[in-house]
């Protein structure tokens, strides 16, 4: 029987976060949290954050060093947070990039941490040295993402002398597989300096040439990713951006169930409430609040957009992943819809690419860059839209593409991965570039529609409403999709290394 969860993860909603996973851990916890289970989390204590309550000092050994973890406590609506506190998390003020004032050089500004394995290595060591000063070892330990697929390998080292994790199934969730984001830590000797892991374990998890710890997961816990659609192109190695992950899961009969991310669909409408209704007023909203300066943190290129145009808005991580070469390749008037619309860039990531956006919004009438980021400015933004565009190269789920079809903003999507959970001209718009209309030609159907089938649009839109409260919502998510797979995995559990 599953009561007692805890989520690790490098991010959560509320505290830290930086890109989807934040969203999904917090819809997850509050979830379990609402159906009275037994729910806590894990996350390191970046230095943008304050210690909580102190629970308990920790020291972890990691091959041949050992290394001083102090645990703080925090509440979170009801949801016990612990903050593993040690220097290499509490020098950084971002959670995977540099920042101007901890950069170690100007040039890393931006750039990933150079100390990241050892970040990851310390975080599941002491994660699951953290779970066994508590008198009952959790059900289900859910890991997220590449940062923590070693923990099964820390369970079976540090709690198989008494036996503390013989009834906890481990699962994790690989909410991004692409090469850049499965964390691997080199060859089988600077793996083993860096965790102290057996050799016969890590030997096992190795693909091309390097311990990787989403094999670690798969092999020695239970894997699961963020839809079906990308599961697929995993299991299958079409993705094209994994690498051997996939085929290598095949060939090892290591199952991967895709389950969607769902989202919440209150906590996204509670931020987009107007004084006015109707989606010329809120657009005018965003503009009066853009103009009034309510939001420093965002940076505006461009000028200000014009709420009586319809709004194409794409919001996401400036990255490669998501397709921003698609949309700066665009012609500045979509091919004769000069005067028609405003297309709004915004988020913030690579450097590089924020540069090229500044540049297209400058140098071309209708496109604006908002850089940056606040929550509610989000959620006031995707609800003025006409339509969200999701260019992405590869989407492992997608959630910005539900929560425009939660606030009226008919998502256009690549047909990758989990956006093909869109159902073409029901509920948004689908595109494949390697057949039929690519993403210029939908963006004008869509514009075309807005202008002269209104009727039609507003029938999509109420589609894609009910679509979201139909399958979509955490709790329907949670009941059909990750309490079955909790008691699989709690079922599945290896115990070999000694």
């Amino acid at each position: 029987m599953i009561r007692k969860v805890t989520l690790v993860s490098r991010e959560i909603d509320g505290i830290a976060g930086a890109g989807g996973l934040k969203d999904v851990v917090r819809g997850l916890a509050d979830t379990l949290y609402d159906r009275g289970y037994d729910v806590s989390v894990i996350i390191p204590r970046y230095g943008f954050l304050r210690k909580g309550r102190t629970v308990h000092n920790l020291k972890v050994p990691l091959g041949r060093r050992s290394f001083n973890v102090g645990v703080s406590e925090m509440n979170l609506s009801g949801i016990s947070i612990h903050l593993l506190d040690a220097p290499c998390f509490s020098d950084k003020n971002d959670i995977y990039t540099y920042t101007a004032e901890d950069a170690p050089e100007p040039f890393q500004i931006g750039r990933g941490h150079t100390d990241v394995d050892e970040m990851n290595a310390l975080f599941q060591a002491a994660s699951v040295l953290d779970l066994m000063r508590d008198e009952t070892a959790p059900d289900i330990v859910h890991g997220h993402d590449g940062h923590t697929g070693l923990i099964p390998l820390f369970m079976m080292k540090f709690g198989n002398p008494g036996g503390f994790f013989d009834r906890t199934g481990f699962l994790l969730t690989i909410h991004n597989a692409g090469r850049a984001y499965q964390q691997t830590l080199g060859s089988l000797s600077r793996a083993e300096e860096l965790t102290g892991l057996p050799v016969s374990a890590l030997s096992e998890c190795i693909l091309e040439n390097q311990v990787n710890p989403l094999m670690a997961a798969g092999i020695f816990g239970n894997v699961n990713t963020v839809s079906p659609g990308y599961s697929r192109e995993l299991l299958s190695g079409r993705d094209g951006f994994s690498g051997e992950l996939g085929p290598e899961y095949k060939r090892r009969r290591i199952k991967l169930k895709g389950i969607y991310n769902g989202i919440n669909p209150a906590q996204w409408q509670g931020g987009a409430l107007f004084p006015e209704d109707g989606r010329p007023a809120r657009r005018r909203h965003v503009c009066r609040e853009l103009t009034g300066g309510k939001y420093p943190e965002v940076k505006v290129s461009g000028g200000i957009p014009d709420p009586e145009l319809p709004w194409i808005v794409f919001h996401g991580r400036l990255t490669v992943q998501k397709g921003i070469d698609s949309l700066i390749g665009l012609p500045g008037d979509l091919d004769g819809y000069s005067g028609k619309f405003n297309f709004i860039i915004y988020g913030q990531g690579e450097s590089d690419i924020e540069k090229s956006v500044q540049l297209k919004t400058e140098s071309e009438s209708g496109w604006i860059f908002l850089e940056g980021y606040n929550r509610e400015l989000t959620s006031q933004l995707i609800a003025a839209a006409s339509f969200v565009a999701v260019p992405s190269r590869w989407e492992p789920c997608g959630q910005i593409d539900m929560i425009g079809q939660s606030l009226g903003a008919l998502p256009i999507v690549h047909s990758v991965g989990g956006l093909k959970k869109i159902r073409h001209l029901i509920d948004g718009f689908r595109y494949s570039e390697k057949k039929g209309a690519g993403l210029l030609g939908f963006l004008q159907r869509a514009l075309e529609w807005e202008w002269k089938k209104q009727r039609r649009v507003s029938r999509m839109r109420k589609n894609a409403e009910n679509i979201v409260y139909e399958r979509r919502v955490w709790r329907k998510i949670l009941v059909r999709g990750y309490l079955p797979l909790y008691r699989k995995s709690q079922k599945h559990i290896r115990h070999r290394v000694r």
